[in-house]
Order: C-alpha cells, then sequence, then structure tokens
C-alpha cells in the first residue's frame, strides 16, 4: 500500500504538544523513484529479483506508484503521473530524468518535527493531510512535513502504515541513502541542529570520498560531496536535483541476489568489499535512474 506525499495538500491544524526533545527521532521510510512508465519499471526491478507490489493512486496529487516493499519496515517507490497538471512538479522533473525524487523519514509527531524545523529556521513547515485510495476498501490517511528550502536529499517526514514482503533477491530493507551536498560541514550541522544524531566520518573508495552518516533509525543518510574525478565504473550515478546517488539495499544471501539476477537479466555481476562487506553493484541504467548496492547482511 503507498501513501506518498509528493503531492500538496490542505495544511490542518494540529494541538500543540510537549517541547522539542534534545534528539529527533526519525527513521528512513522509503525513497521515491520517478518513472515515465510504471509497467516498464516494474519489469526492470523483478528483473533484479524485487517483488513489486501494484500500488493505489494519490488524488489530490495525480500521481500513482507501485510498492517494493522490506521486512524492516522500509520501501521503494516507483512514482509517475496521471494528472500532469496535479502533479506538475513530478510531470517537470519526467521530463529531464527518470530516478530518485526524495526521502520520507517517519517520525512519531509532526509537532514535534514541525518545532524543530522552525526552531533551525525553516519556517514553511506545517503539517499536511494526504491519502491513499486504491481498488480495495481500505483508505489510509497520513501527516507530512516537506520542509522548504529542501533538506539534502529532498527529505520529507511522514507518519503512516507500513508493509513488507519477500523477494527472491532475499532483500530485507535499505541500509544507506547517498546523497550528494555542496558543503559537506554545512550539511552536516544542518541535521545536527534538527537533533539527529550524527555518525562518523567513513572512507567511501566506491565514490572516491568521505561520506558523513546520519542515523536514521535501522538505516543511514550518508552525506558526501561530489570528487573530482569520477571513475568510467560510476560514470552513470550523477546525481539528480535530489542529490541522491545510490541505495545500499542488505540482502540474506548474496549469492542468491546474483544467482536470481543473472538468471532473469543475464547479468553476471562481481563481488567487491564495500564498507558493509561483500557487495554486488546495479547501474543508474538497469533501475530507472537510481544506482543499488546490494551488500550482504549489512547491519
Amino acid at each position: 500500500m503507498l501513501m506518498t506525499a509528493i503531492a500538496s495538500h490542505t495544511a490542518i491544524q494540529i494541538q500543540a504538544e510537549p517541547p522539542v526533545t534534545s534528539r529527533t527521532t526519525a527513521n528512513l521510510e522509503h525513497i521515491v523513484i520517478a518513472v515515465r512508465d510504471l509497467a516498464v519499471a516494474t519489469t526492470s526491478y523483478e528483473r533484479l529479483g524485487f517483488a513489486v507490489t501494484p500500488g493505489g493512486g494519490h488524488p489530490s496529487g495525480g500521481t500513482t506508484g507501485n510498492g517494493i516493499f522490506f521486512s524492516n519496515g522500509t520501501y521503494l517507490e516507483l512514482l509517475t503521473f496521471y494528472d500532469r497538471e496535479k502533479a506538475a512538479d513530478l510531470a517537470k522533473f519526467l521530463e529531464e530524468r527518470e530516478g530518485p525524487r526524495s526521502i520520507a523519514l517517519e517520525v512519531s509527531s509532526a509537532v514535534v518535527i514541525r518545532d524543530a524545523l522552525r526552531a533551525a529556521g525553516i519556517e514553511d513547515t506545517e503539517p499536511k493531510k494526504g491519502k491513499w485510495e486504491s481498488s480495495s476498501p481500505v483508505t489510509k490517511e497520513w501527516l507530512t512535513i516537506d520542509p522548504k528550502p529542501a533538506l539534502p536529499g529532498n527529505i520529507f517526514f511522514i507518519d503512516y502504515l507500513k508493509a513488507s514482503q519477500s523477494h527472491p533477491n532475499t532483500a530485507t530493507g535499505i541500509r544507506s541513502v547517498w546523497v550528494m551536498v555542496n558543503t559537506l560541514q554545512e550539511a552536516t550541522h544542518t541535521f545536527e541542529r534538527l537533533g539527529f544524531s550524527v555518525g562518523k566520518q567513513i572512507q567511501a573508495p566506491r565514490f572516491g570520498t568521505v561520506a558523513q552518516e546520519v542515523t536514521l533509525g535501522k538505516a543511514s543518510l550518508m552525506l558526501m560531496t561530489a570528487e573530482e574525478k569520477r571513475t568510467e565504473r560510476h560514470a552513470d550515478e550523477a546525481a539528480a536535483d535530489s542529490g541522491i546517488v545510490c541505495l545500499s539495499i542488505m540482502v540474506q544471501d548474496l549469492e542468491v541476489t546474483r544467482a536470481v539476477i543473472k538468471a532473469r537479466s543475464g547479468r553476471t555481476l562481481d563481488v567487491y568489499k564495500g564498507i558493509y562487506g561483500d557487495s554486488v553493484s546495479i547501474p543508474a541504467n538497469l533501475t530507472h535512474g537510481i544506482a543499488i548496492e546490494f551488500v550482504q547482511n549489512a547491519r
């Protein structure tokens, strides 16, 4: 079930709650991947061993999508539009490229994150109500906050129910989202001011740079600046407007992952040592715009 908050919705009033705590609790929820043809994109991800669940429509936003749900509560959303006027921002994005559009973080209180954002000088943060509808009799509603100006990775905040499913490629969840920023120190300071737990800096040979870890529950946001020269291997991983360049996705059995992808797509994947151990790489031209790294049992 998909409950994306890309579209604008009417702002609603919510009651005041206790003051902002010293730490912001936010979990990585899902990554929105904008695609031009939902059926084609669904087939592409199924060839990589994912189980793709048909989604529903977002009537206020003119969008529709399918989901790739993981057992750790994270998921990928393949999103497109059916109403160009309602989904003007998404339509404009897709005129230039397919690929990662935004990051959804689940928070326990819309009021707390709103107040944290305002305390950090980000004023345009009033919670909005969204709704998801499908052919089923179930209707889901949620609150979102879409900060303006945008946070690194075009982050928005959301609180709603999750779903999960098993995948032939043994994928269990998103471990990290890699985001390019203009200034690492400034981006890190933004998240510190918002009360997020900022971890250590990690050398990331895959990208030829240092990444700053920001903890998002069981997952991480990895902030990094672009290196001067990109290797040929990763030349197709240039950041889109959101700055998101790669997802690290955990799998239970990397050899099964490789076997499923080879059987379905004919592609043989080489194993390399990444920051989480044994890993394989899927280029962005096979995923409609987002590089994916499968990692063995990353914790």
